[in-house]
């Protein structure tokens, strides 16, 4: 029944209806947001399912349909905001415990987010040490777990190589940071091991080989 008739569209009167539902005939209000999940599927609306079914606590669910649906294009248009709402709630212990390949999926898209934000936090720092030695590791670490992505559509293929080539540019940013600015000589070894591993297009893993290998010519000569 609910199902049915429970509307999507919020107004003073659906209110008063779910009220009475909840307050009075003491229906759960997860079954309301369930019965909305169902009805948004109908209408192909994924941001309204993905928003209901996490209301109504479906925490594997939710988590599948923003990887399959939402997530390449949070990347590809930079609105992380909108994804790390739904990311962060997914992410407490006892909700991520119950998500199928939370680790390679949902993880990997919140680490990501919270690296190009803490670099950016750093960058407005005056003492940086402690954090950049973090900040440090978190990228190595996503060196390693963007390539796990699930990809199954271009667009996935196109949001993975988006992140592999920020991260290889946030790499770059966090070595430089540690050697003190950009007179500091990056350590190229520890660079080209970790982007090694990052699946970047053709072209733009060429031309970060040649970038690499000028810059150790240059440190040959100089040295």
């Amino acid at each position: 029944m609910l199902q049915l008739h429970c509307p999507l569209l919020e107004t003073e009167e659906s209110a008063k209806k779910e009220h009475f539902l909840t307050e009075r005939l003491l229906i759960p209000e997860q079954w309301l947001h369930q019965a909305k999940a169902t009805r948004a599927r109908r209408d192909t609306d994924r941001h309204g399912e993905a928003l209901h079914l996490y209301r109504a606590g479906h925490w594997n669910l939710c988590h599948s349909l923003v990887i399959q649906h939402l997530a390449s294009d949070c990347i590809i248009n930079d609105n992380h905001e909108y994804l790390l709402k739904f990311l962060e709630g997914l992410a407490v212990p006892e909700r991520s415990a119950v998500i199928q390949d939370w680790d390679t999926a949902g993880r990997v898209y919140l680490d990501y987010i919270r690296v190009v934000q803490t670099l950016h936090a750093i960058q407005q720092m005056d003492s940086t040490g402690y954090e950049l030695e973090c900040l440090h590791t978190e990228v190595r670490s996503l060196c390693n777990r963007i390539e796990v992505l699930p990809c199954s559509t271009a667009k996935d293929r196109l949001a993975q190589s988006e992140m592999a080539k920020r991260v290889a540019n946030i790499l770059r940013v966090v070595l430089s940071l540690q050697q003190g600015g950009e007179g500091g000589e990056i350590p190229l070894s520890q660079i080209a091991s970790n982007i090694g591993r990052l699946p970047m297009p053709e072209d733009y893993a060429l031309e970060e080989l040649r970038s690499l290998t000028q810059s150790y010519l240059r440190q040959l000569i100089v040295s």
